[in-house]
């Protein structure tokens, strides 16, 4: 049921991110595209070098952060490799932040350098807890220009640093669906496992061209720009991911490659203008995040023709744990039934873990080891895993276990033949009445009504049972569903203590960047002033 642990090379984290160089034979292909801007592997490579000299120049040390505040673009990569090869740590912040937000962030992370747009300029700049920092703006122009003062810098690489698999390099912090967001430290040695094994994942070349819609401050963002360039392929850079837009850069720049989140997944293939697209130069789309339906999994099949990959994995874990593969995605669905029936399951499964990687499912409450098909806390060991929280001890031993073992909070459970199938977040289960109930599985019999085009379930205060299932739904256009027809659906799908006893309709559920839905803010109405937010 566990994968071999397999030690991977540290040729990714030495030669990739530090030295000798991203240069090749085929330095003069264009790496990355960002709106009108574009830069070829040997300019990336300068440019690297200039602003690791710069952030050098600056005295800074192992222990310095470097932070980036913006919308996705050239200046934001090349200060995380830049810091890299400098041998200080990037953390690429959250630019949805409320400023306050904002403010508690870099106050914990306290960097010596913040690089940020226009757009942020005003709000980086007011922030007390930068007192010390240099702040640059891009395309600013002045003494505070980012390309100025990177232009400025010697261009020769760094000399005298010290690289080792254990420093961290990068610093992400937790989406904050639950808690104050805690500095994730990524280090050279989870990088080297994670990212070459997420390259062939995605099957990335030279000839292979990716669409980065995913913000930089999530581990699938900032891990797909740094996959593209182990793969030597092209990454394009856009921040608008409405499926019109991505549509129409699938058609502009003849892209190979999507990484999306799973709500923009069903959003690209349900798209009216999806039936006019070229979609032909597609290869790969993988699709992670949260949880999608079979319907839609089944309908991006038959649509897109193509590669589809589901990737499950955390900051935590710099990204990939497991991979429900293109074989997983793609059956006949005239064969026979009890092979029907078990591929169709397996879509519901986040896949096996890759090489590498290890997963048992122990009890939530006495810690033991669980056998197949019997459901609790999904725990894994790997050398993916993170160093620790950035000052954050007692978070740490929480989740980074004896033995080399990671809480990843997450509940679910392994079948026989190793696939994991995700219930929940520990924190999200319902116990209503002593059972366990997992939000995903009733959303799941509920998005099959031809009516619902979203729904969320969260648990509500209930004087008998504790708490109770309540859920939230978005109807599509023109439809009219009461809540007591869609409890009687449920009811024909799910066992009756699983099913929503209230149902309220909205126009939109709330989201993180990476597309998670914030089951936090629904339930907040209903616990406000309540010690405890279970009963």
């Amino acid at each position: 049921m566990n994968a071999t642990n397999v030690t991977p090379s540290s040729e990714f984290a030495i030669e990739r991110l530090a030295r000798p160089t991203l240069k090749g034979d085929d330095g003069d292909r264009v790496a990355i595209v960002d709106g009108s801007q574009s830069i070829t592997f040997d300019e990336l490579d300068r440019a690297i070098d200039q602003v690791a000299n710069g952030l050098l120049a600056l005295s800074l040390t192992s222990d310095d952060r470097v932070a980036f505040v913006g919308r996705s673009c050239l200046a934001g990569v090349e200060l995380m490799l830049g810091a890299a090869r400098a041998g200080v740590v990037a953390t690429t912040i959250n630019w949805r932040l409320h400023p306050n937000e904002l403010s508690f962030v870099l106050g914990d992370s306290n960097p010596r350098v913040v690089v940020t747009t226009p757009e942020f300029a005003a709000v980086v700049e007011g922030l007390a807890e930068l007192a010390r920092a240099t702040v640059l703006v891009t395309g600013s122009g002045g003494a505070k220009d980012f390309d100025a003062w990177r232009e400025s810098q010697a261009t020769q690489p760094p000399a005298g640093i010290d690289y080792s698999d254990d420093d961290v390099v990068l610093q992400l912090y937790t989406s904050g669906t639950t808690g104050k967001p805690k500095g994730a430290m990524l280090t050279r040695r989870s990088l080297a496992a994670c990212i070459p094994d997420t390259v062939k994942v995605w099957q990335l070349d030279a000839s292979s061209v990716l669409l980065s819609v995913l913000p930089m401050f999530h581990i699938a963002g900032a891990g797909a720009a740094l996959g593209v360039l182990w793969g030597r392929a092209r990454l394009v850079i856009d921040n608008d991911p409405s499926p019109h837009n991505m549509l129409r850069m699938v058609e502009a720049h003849a892209i190979t490659n999507l990484v999306l989140a799973s709500v923009m997944l069903q959003g690209l293939i349900e798209s009216p203008k999806a039936n006019d697209t070229d979609l032909s130069s597609i290869r790969t789309v993988s699709y992670g995040a949260a949880p999608i339906t079979g319907q839609v999994l089944k309908s991006a099949v038959d649509k897109l023709g193509c590669r589809i990959v589901q990737a499950y994995g955390l900051t935590e874990t710099t990204g990939v744990l497991c991979v429900l593969d293109e074989h997983d995605h793609s059956f006949d669905p005239a064969g026979p039934a009890e092979v029907v029936a078990l591929a169709l399951g397996r879509l519901r499964s986040c896949g096996r873990p890759r090489p590498g990687v290890e997963l048992r499912i122990v009890d939530i409450q006495t810690g033991q080891v669980l056998g197949p098909d019997q459901p609790g806390e999904v725990q894994a060991r790997t050398d993916r895993l993170m160093s620790g929280y950035w000052n954050r001890p007692e978070d740490t031993t929480e989740v980074l276990l004896a033995d080399g073992w990671f809480a990843t909070g997450d509940v679910g459970e392994l079948d026989a033949d190793g696939y994991l199938f995700l219930r929940d977040r520990l924190k999200d289960t319902i116990i209503s009445g002593g059972e366990n109930i997992y939000p995903t599985e009733v959303e799941d019999a509920l998005q099959w009504h031809s009516d619902v085009a979203e729904v969320a379930v969260i648990g509500i205060p209930d004087d008998k049972w504790g708490e109770t299932p309540r859920a939230v739904v978005v109807l599509k256009p023109g439809a009219s569903l009461t809540g007591e027809e869609l409890i009687g659906f449920a009811r024909e799908r799910i066992a009756a203590y699983k099913c929503p006893t209230s149902v309220e309709f909205v126009d939109a559920l709330p989201r993180n960047a990476t597309g998670k839905v914030l089951r936090r803010d629904l339930r907040e109405p209903y616990w406000a002033g309540r010690q405890r937010r279970i009963n």
